[in-house]
């Protein structure tokens, strides 16, 4: 295996050499997730991966963190069919943060892994991936990465026409069947948009039979508009969000039947000002409420905890024309965060989580705009005050510098290095009490205090060609990093399992605890892209893509739950209106554990999808068909908490179409 891997490297790196050049010229895409007249892809030092257009529609899944799971560098925690969010370079939770338009989902997600995310990609026209820390611009909670999905709720511009689109699915192994329909028009100087999905699906097999309990039923519905002009925008939307999802049984406790409702309602504001005083070519401003809350049954007819979060946030951002060689911005980011938990599995108090920051983002081009430049700082103050405990308060320091450079037309070379703060979130701090749905007491420490992550990015890639790859080292020293430590006060060399009251021994609760400890992330990710032919008869593109990630702490034991190293293989072709393509990843087993923690096997994954442009002219409608898993293969996400008990899903067929007027 190791030579394998070795081979697969030197492929990515080396064989360009192989291959007659042709140039081509890149897209000129941009990044939302990025300040106003700094979003284009080529002035980015961070790694960032766009997602978009028929490989968006291609990967599209249930959630974020499956939509996303086989980008390099990103897999999945998935806890259920419906709760799943992203794991970045080994990194998730309250590390990763979730962006709808620039502001985060405003769920309570990061707190459980049972918790799902309210933000549906199926809905989603492009969505951002940064790697590494991105707290210059998102703030503490992305010291990890951020994953931006954007959507067009508050529109920037007049659309020409109204159009109408609506899109349906169902997947034979779950039964999950999907409506979805989107308009946006316009008259004069209004613009609207209007979206909702209905998502239903029943308990999904797997290799080994039926996963109980891993049914999940959701719907949305969103409606905003914008007044545009020459001088720029200002827009609202408002979205509702309900859903209902099972907890995969616990094989100790089989006669429960655990589920849980969310509801919540957002409104969110936006707005863009150009050129509106002498020196400031633009300022945008941004703002988003949220009412969430949801119930945990035990069953039917029993509720559990219920979870409330009431959240605000709020950003200014300021171009300022050229000072020097210089563009920059600079912003303000501000909001509050009321959450808390009531009932059976309260363990964490409520608490009043209050944040402000001024941050700073400068850049320049040079020798004849080759090489891109820009470094940047942040200070954030977090404040948090739990009803039961003295308030926490925290003053974070964040700085990152980076450059890009087109040593020849077809290769760049990308170097950053960043030091970034984040306070240590609410359930880390506080948390007491028993969770059943990972099967822990969790145990926070108040005395906790801010990560600081040391980070450094290598990106090497040829951009254009008929060859063309990336390859992305990284190192993350972290200081303090905040971690949940099996407890083992017995001393039986194996984790506690205790009661609900955290204290009686003989329970089914594993006892685990928020600890700090210096940890070291290291790793690479590697991406290649082939053009096999292109002719009469269509085009034909190899693709290749391989990851990998270590965390160590500096007693050399390993952190839990660290994503396995994979390989994977693809074939696209597309001849005029049929497109198709078919893929293979090896996931390998994961060895490398925490104390007290299990291995995890490796399995592979050969999946294919295809789809045809019945009518593409003015109307369009296409059909798709998607299979997965077509070996059939037993899988556990080293990622999950119940990686036993909610295997990925087995041999799967979805069919479907896409309509457009």
């Amino acid at each position: 295996m190791k030579t394998f891997y070795t081979s697969a490297f030197i492929l990515l790196v080396l064989s360009q050499q192989s291959f007659a050049e042709e140039t081509t010229t890149l897209d000129e895409y941009t990044v939302t997730a990025r300040p106003i007249g700094l979003q284009s892809i080529e002035h980015i030092s961070q790694p960032v991966t766009l997602l978009l257009g028929e490989e968006l529609k291609e990967k599209q899944a249930s959630t974020i963190g499956e939509t996303l799971e086989n980008i390099p560098g990103v897999t999945t925690n998935r806890f259920s069919p419906l709760a799943s969010r992203p794991v970045i370079r080994g990194q998730s939770g309250a590390r990763v943060q979730v962006l709808e338009n620039g502001l985060g989902s405003m769920d309570v997600s990061t707190i459980s892994v049972d918790h799902a995310v309210t933000i549906d990609p199926l809905q989603a026209e492009q969505i951002e991936i940064f790697r590494g820390p991105a707290t210059l611009l998102y703030g503490s909670e992305a010291s990890g990465g951020l994953v931006n999905v954007v959507t067009n709720r508050i529109p920037e511009y007049v659309p020409d026409s109204f159009s109408p689109k609506l899109y349906s699915s169902y997947n034979v192994n779950s039964l999950e069947k999907v409506v979805s329909f989107q308009a946006e028009g316009g008259f004069k100087n209004i613009a609207f948009h209007i979206d909702g999905l209905d998502r239903d699906a029943r308990n999904y097999e797997s290799k080994d039979g039926q996963v109980d309990n891993s049914f999940y039923d959701t719907q949305n519905f969103n409606i905003g508009g914008s007044f545009v002009d020459n001088w720029g925008h200002l827009g609202m939307s408002f979205g509702h969000f309900d859903s209902t999802h099972g907890v995969p049984i616990n094989p100790e406790e089989p006669d429960e039947l655990p589920f849980i409702e969310s509801e919540s309602d957002r409104i969110d504001l936006s707005g863009q000002w150009n050129n509106p005083i002498s020196g400031i070519t633009a300022i945008n401003v941004q703002g988003g409420y949220t009412d969430y809350e949801h119930t945990e049954f035990e069953d039917a007819g029993e509720a559990g905890t219920v979870f409330n979060n009431e959240q605000f946030e709020g950003r200014v951002e300021l171009l300022h024309a050229p000072i020097g060689v210089f563009t920059g911005v600079i912003g303000t980011q501000f909001g509050y965060r009321d959450v808390s938990a009531v009932g059976e599995e309260s363990f964490i108090p409520k608490t009043n989580t209050d944040t402000f920051a001024i941050f700073i983002l400068e850049d320049t081009d040079f020798l004849d705009d080759t090489v891109h430049f820009e470094i940047g700082g942040r200070y954030e103050h977090n404040e948090s005050d739990p009803d039961n405990a003295a308030s926490v308060s925290f003053d974070l320091y964040s700085i990152s510098s980076g450059i890009h450079w087109h040593f020849t037309e077809e290769m760049a070379l990308g170097f950053n290095i960043s030091r970034s703060q984040r306070a240590p979130a609410a359930e880390e701090l506080f948390a007491n009490g028993p969770h059943h749905a990972t099967g822990t007491f969790e145990e926070g420490q108040a005395t906790l205090g801010e990560e600081t992550s040391n980070n450094i990015d290598l990106i090497l890639a040829r951009e254009e060609g008929v060859f063309k790859w990336n390859v992305s080292l990284f190192v993350n020293y972290i200081e303090d990093y905040i971690f949940l430590q099996g407890l083992d006060r017995n001393g039986d060399g194996e984790v506690d399992e205790v009661e609900d009251d955290g204290v009686t021994l003989g329970g089914e609760l594993q006892l685990v605890q928020y600890q700090a400890d210096d940890t070291l992330f290291y790793g690479f990710e590697a991406a290649a892209s082939l053009n096999l032919y292109t002719g009469n008869n269509g085009q034909l593109d190899l693709n290749l893509f391989t990851d990998y990630v270590r965390a160590e702490r500096d007693n050399d034991d390993n952190i839990a739950r660290i994503s396995p190293a994979r390989i994977g293989t693809g074939l696209d072709y597309q001849y005029g209106r049929f497109a198709s393509g078919i893929d293979f990843t090896s996931v390998l087993a994961q060895n490398d554990n925490a104390p007290l923690e299990t291995d995890t096997g490796g399995y592979s994954l050969l999946n294919l999808h295809a789809d045809y442009d019945v009518i593409d002219s003015t109307a369009k409608l296409n059909v798709f068909l998607k299979a997965t898993n077509l070996l059939d293969e037993h899988g556990a996400l080293h990622t999950s908490f119940i990686k036993d008990r909610a295997p990925i899903m087995g041999r799967a067929v979805m069919v479907g179409f896409q309509a457009g007027f």
